[in-house]
């Protein structure tokens, strides 16, 4: 899906979640809404990846993380969780058994601190995913070629053409 006005929610993905309502809860339904598209195409949940970057990337963890589904794979680019600093999260440690998570971005970046697909990474772990996280130098809001080369990696060990 595409983001109206190219934000999916108003203020960043550190602010409290109730500063991005009603925003959030309706990007959230259009990543179901385009799960549920695929589905009726024929493409089943279990064969769908869920993958975002930026912003993107936080809406897929967040997707992931409200609703506990179980995709092929999630690969969150340069993002993570929704929630200020101090917030936990709460999954039982079968929630995502060996799910594959690409996580990673910049080490440095402006925008989605380390820290913070760290915490995203360690959320994912404790629910059973098999997570990949990684770090590249600098302070680019990008999606460097090695991330692009992992996840092409991780789809076509998925069975992706």
């Amino acid at each position: 899906p595409t983001a109206a006005g190219q934000s999916w929610y108003p203020k960043g993905f550190l602010a409290e979640r109730a500063q991005n309502e009603p925003s959030l809860t309706l990007a959230l339904e259009a990543v179901r809404a385009t799960s549920d598209a695929l589905t009726a195409r024929g493409v089943p949940l279990p064969r769908q990846v869920v993958l975002g970057f930026s912003q993107g990337a936080c809406l897929a963890a967040e997707f992931l993380y409200r609703t506990h589904v179980r995709p092929a794979a999630l690969v969150a680019l340069t993002g993570g969780l929704l929630g200020p600093g101090g917030t936990s999260w709460s999954v039982t440690p079968d929630t995502w058994a060996g799910l594959p998570v690409l996580l990673g971005g910049s080490a440095e970046d402006p925008w989605v601190p380390a820290w913070r697909m760290e915490e995203t990474a360690k959320v994912f772990s404790s629910g059973g995913a098999r997570v990949s996280c990684t770090f590249f130098p600098g302070n680019a809001h990008e999606v460097p070629d090695a991330q692009v080369g992992a996840t092409r990696e991780l789809l076509t060990s998925l069975g992706a053409r």
